[in-house]
């Protein structure tokens, strides 16, 4: 390893736990803050919301989002079911799909919400490291599926997969007592694409990807991997730089705290060379010439941070570190793909940690910013 490499991933480990530290210090004054991570999926290591944790309902939620009027579908291609699929309850068309996978030998869920026009691209929206195994929190604690409601891009929803890190793991795990095989790469690249093209119309080489927290990393080594398949990426609260010092015990000791199970399955121990493959800030010549919309808040509590219990004053602590930690590493990743052109956007935002409601206002944002001007998927 050079020793521009080792300097690189030095200062990011010391700007991320810096960060972290910091805030650390200044928490006593924050206790007047709100549960991070709401309702279902909390990302890298947060226990969830103050209320109903891991229901889905949490009571501070994204707020709803309404699309501008028109005919939901005009031309006809949203309201009849595809092979495997049933309506899903959040409605807007969504459909709860049975994808088989050769390569993890299960049927794998995935919501799917069909283009409005019948267009031919997709977006790939990946949740966070407590993901359930009955819905994707992008349509339950945010509002993706009324976000793009009235635009021609279907969305692509996986469920499950906690921990993964959207990634091909080494060796299969046991979760709760079932030997099972994590290949979630080679699915989301190899075997939905075909089902995808078959049944819905999304191109195989046309699509964008989103994703907080475990997601937003996830998307962009994704991305960076499998070209001809991502035109553009988003990545909201990600771990961009999960070899940094202290990331090699953060984020191991966040998975057995989700899973029980052996998080060295994934990428070998810390420091093997799977590791670096799966870290984006070592990998960012591959992600210059890629549109991306990158967000990380400031660790402040925001708009969406009230607390009403100790429970919710915890989770706000745990989302302060998270999302400082995320704040670092995402400078650092600007900073090492600033050395040379490309074609990133960077939204700092002034308050906020590692919550829903923030993850929400994110994609809005990057919808209009990015994925509909990229993917040519506006409504019209």
């Amino acid at each position: 390893m050079s020793q521009t490499t080792l300097r690189r991933k030095f200062a990011a480990g010391l700007t991320a736990l810096a960060t972290a530290a910091g805030l650390v210090v200044g928490a006593p004054a924050l206790v007047g803050a709100q549960a991070t991570e709401q309702g279902s999926s909390a990302s890298l290591g947060s226990a969830g919301s103050a209320g109903s944790a891991g229901s889905g309902d949490a009571p501070n939620a994204a707020p709803a989002f309404q699309p501008a009027a028109g005919n939901e579908n005009p031309v006809g291609f949203r309201n009849w079911l595809r092979p495997g699929c049933s309506w899903d309850p959040v409605a807007s068309w969504v459909q709860l799909c049975d994808v088989w996978s050769p390569a993890m030998n299960r049927h794998i869920k995935v919501q799917v919400q069909p283009a409005r026009f019948g267009g031919n691209a997709g977006l790939y929206l990946l949740d966070g490291l407590r993901a359930r195994d009955d819905w994707n929190a992008w349509t339950r604690d945010a509002q993706a599926q009324r976000i793009f409601l009235q635009d021609n891009i279907t969305l692509v929803m996986p469920v499950g997969g906690q921990v993964s890190f959207y990634s091909d793991w080494d060796r299969p795990i046991n979760l709760g007592g079932n030997l099972v095989e994590y290949k979630y790469e080679t699915f989301l690249t190899r075997e939905l694409p075909g089902y995808l093209n078959a049944h819905f119309g999304v191109r195989t080489d046309n699509n964008a990807i989103a994703g907080l927290s475990m997601g937003g990393s996830a998307a962009a080594m994704l991305a960076a991997k499998h070209r001809n398949q991502f035109k553009q990426v988003s990545v909201f609260s990600g771990y961009m730089n999960p070899t940094a010092p202290g990331m090699y015990t953060m984020i191991p000791l966040a998975m057995f705290d989700q899973c029980k199970c052996d998080p060295f399955a994934m990428w070998g121990l810390p420091g093997s060379p799977r590791w670096g493959e799966h870290d984006p800030l070592l990998n960012a010549d591959k992600l210059r010439d890629i549109p991306m919309y990158i967000t990380a808040g400031s660790a402040i509590p925001g708009q969406y941070d009230q607390p009403s219990s100790l429970q919710a004053v915890f989770n706000t602590f745990n989302g302060i570190i998270l999302e400082g930690l995320s704040r670092g590493s995402t400078i650092a990743f600007q900073n090492t793909l600033n050395a040379r052109p490309n074609q990133a956007t960077f939204d700092y935002r002034t308050t906020g940690i590692h919550g829903w409601g923030y993850w929400n206002d994110d994609l809005i944002a990057a919808r209009s910013a990015q994925i509909l001007p990229v993917m040519n998927a506006f409504a019209w």
